[in-house]
């Protein structure tokens, strides 16, 4: 794996980490050109955003990575190397807030569901202790109804807490590490 991921980026041997080239011709490149905000508060450009996203899933997410952006008709400013660093790091830790909310959210509908099933269940078992229904096989199906009922609001409890919320954890610390990459200026 290793070695694959060395003929598809350059690797820093100094600092260990893989390096993501991009090349812009001006610093407002980098960023959406209808945000207009300031550049530390700024939306990235859709582009960019994909390109650093893709590059993060296939490196994994024990390895270092490092941005170097070209800047081709621009000199060196260091007020807005330093706006835009600002402005990069603002934007992943933003996203990464946003993957934290859905994940709550997530967390939230499971215990709801969790709360349904043993809602569900105690209805069920306090429904059984009845020995003079009216109708025998009207009361026997909804006794199954409920059972059935309950027992798949458990797994939509499970499914959401295991599976579902696997992907935000994972996209949280890919933007972490996003928000929190060195950021290499050449002109």
């Amino acid at each position: 794996m290793k070695a694959i991921l060395k003929t598809l980026y350059d690797f820093d041997e100094t600092d260990q980490s893989y390096i993501l080239r991009l090349s812009v011709n001006n610093y407002t490149d980098i960023f959406n050109t209808l945000d207009n905000y300031p550049i530390r508060k700024r939306d990235i450009h859709p582009g960019v955003t994909n390109y650093l996203e893709d590059c993060s899933f296939d490196i994994p997410l024990s390895r270092n990575i490092k941005i170097e952006f070209r800047i081709k008709n621009e000199l060196r400013n260091a007020d807005l190397e330093e706006r835009t660093r600002k402005g990069i790091r603002n934007y992943f830790l933003y996203q990464r807030e946003i993957i934290r909310k859905n994940s709550n959210a997530n967390i939230t509908k499971s215990l709801v569901y969790l709360l349904v099933f043993f809602s569900l269940i105690a209805v069920t078992f306090t429904l059984e202790n009845i020995r003079y229904p009216i109708n025998r096989v009207f009361f026997r199906t909804i006794l199954e109804g409920l059972s059935i009922g309950s027992w798949v609001f458990l797994w939509e409890a499970i499914a959401v807490l295991a599976f579902k919320n696997r992907k935000y954890r994972y996209l949280r610390r890919v933007y972490q590490r996003l928000s929190n990459t060195h950021l290499v200026f050449k002109y």
